[in-house]
Formats: structure tokens, C-alpha cells, sequence
């Protein structure tokens, strides 16, 4: 198994909050490699921020990604996952390594009908302005010696659990699930695959583009248009192939 040792490059700030649920590890300009870990022992996220688009192929189980990751682009990869992750040029990011209990303890507080279990979904390049403030205040107050104290810190920490509970966990995510797709988010599934036909293009990564889990899209999107996502994305490339025979 080929571990992270993008961990221990000198460039790389590392902070643990008090209550031992998280830790935060900042890391500039880490050399092209590529990285697998055959199990996640927390659930993991990734902000990518390096300036310039910079090309990875990153896999977390099923879940699969080819492209760029942009400034500002967010993974979510749950504990247990297998996960890759491959670069080719100088990257930078902020990770944050988030306890599985204490995500639990949150949702069991929570008055959300998933007390007795919840899953993160893996989720690729998503962009969450909640996840980057929250992120930012952890980073700044681990830069200032954690002068807000221990009560600071865990009301970051349990607004974060919320935030990912509410919209990266199969039983939030299927529970406000819609019972049909709306033109716009029709048209941002087809829009994708048109931009990406070239790609391996999985449903986990459509079904990001309208929030919703992969079982969902696929009974809604056949519900739609009458062809399951990957018959519909067949079809396209079948007709541009025929264009370019022309």
C-alpha cells in the first residue's frame, strides 16, 4: 500500500483539535506522485488550492474522476474507502482528517430519523462555500494558537458534522430526494455528459451535478427521457462517432 508522504513534506502545517476528532494539514506545491491508501481510517476532505487548473485521476471506490481539479473544487471521501489519487505537476490543498464518531455523535443528537446509521457519500470536485468558511476559520484559529478556545473550536467542528450530515449522507440526501427532475436539472446532467463525452464518466459524478445519490438520478433520469444515464450517454457518443465518420 503506498501511504500519503505528501504528510511529511516540510511545507506542510499540521493542526489537531483538542478533542482529538480532527485534524487539519495545509500543504504547498507537494511534487507530482500518486497516492493510494487501501482503507480511509477517517473521513476525509480535500480543498484543492492550488491557482492554476492542475490535471488528477482520483478514485474513492466506485467513485471515479478525470480532469481538473480547479481552485476552490472539494472532495469527500468517507471512512473505509479506498482512495488514489494521481498528479502531475506541483499541487496544493487543504485536508481535513474528520473522526467517524464524531459525525456519529452529531447525528445521533440530531433530530433526523438517522440515528441508527449514516454513510458520506464520495463525493469529486464539488464546490461548497460552507466547507471553505468553516475550513478557513479552523485554519486561522490553529494559526493563532487556538486563542478561541476549546468550546470555539467544537462549534466548528459540529457545524461542519451538520453541513455533511445534511448534504453528503445517504439518509439526508435520499430523504429530501425530489420524485422527479425538473427541466434545469435535466438539462445540467445532459449538459455534463455533452462536455465530458470523452471521459469515463461514472453516475456518482452526474449525480453530484443536481445533489442527489446515484440510485436516485438513475430512476428519475429513466423516468425522464425514458433511456437509463449510461444508455443516454451510449447514445451520444454513438452519434458523434457517426458525425465524425461523415
Amino acid at each position: 500500500m503506498q501511504q500519503n508522504q505528501a504528510i511529511a513534506e516540510p511545507s506542510l502545517t499540521h493542526a489537531q483539535s483538542n478533542c482529538q476528532t480532527l485534524e487539519v494539514f495545509q500543504a504547498h506545491n507537494v511534487a507530482p506522485q500518486e497516492l493510494v491508501v487501501d482503507s480511509l481510517p477517517s473521513h476525509l476532505i480535500v480543498i484543492h488550492t492550488t491557482p492554476q487548473p492542475v490535471e488528477v485521476i482520483e478514485r474513492a471506490d466506485s467513485l471515479r474522476f478525470k480532469g481538473l481539479a480547479q481552485a476552490g473544487s472539494i472532495n469527500i471521501n468517507s471512512a473505509g474507502s479506498m482512495a488514489s489519487c494521481q498528479w502531475s505537476e506541483a499541487i496544493s490543498f487543504i485536508r481535513l482528517d474528520v473522526a467517524p464518531k464524531l459525525i456519529e455523535q452529531v447525528a445521533q443528537q440530531a433530530d433526523t430519523n438517522s440515528r441508527s446509521s449514516y454513510e458520506l457519500i464520495n463525493t469529486a470536485h464539488t464546490h461548497d462555500a460552507k466547507i471553505l468558511q468553516i475550513s478557513q476559520w479552523l485554519l486561522d484559529e490553529q494559526n493563532n494558537g487556538s486563542a478561541g478556545g476549546k468550546l470555539y473550536v467544537d462549534s466548528l467542528l459540529n457545524v461542519l458534522s451538520v453541513h455533511l450530515l445534511r448534504n453528503y449522507s445517504t439518509q439526508f440526501r435520499e430523504a429530501r430526494s425530489p420524485s422527479s427532475l425538473t427541466h434545469q436539472q435535466i438539462a445540467r446532467v445532459i449538459d455534463y455528459m455533452h462536455s465530458h463525452l470523452g471521459q469515463d464518466i461514472s453516475l456518482e459524478v452526474l449525480a453530484q451535478t443536481v445533489n442527489l445519490s446515484p440510485s436516485h438520478l438513475r430512476r428519475l433520469f429513466k423516468q425522464a427521457t425514458g433511456m437509463a444515464p449510461h444508455q443516454y450517454l451510449i447514445g451520444q457518443r454513438n452519434c458523434c462517432s457517426l458525425v465524425a465518420f461523415r
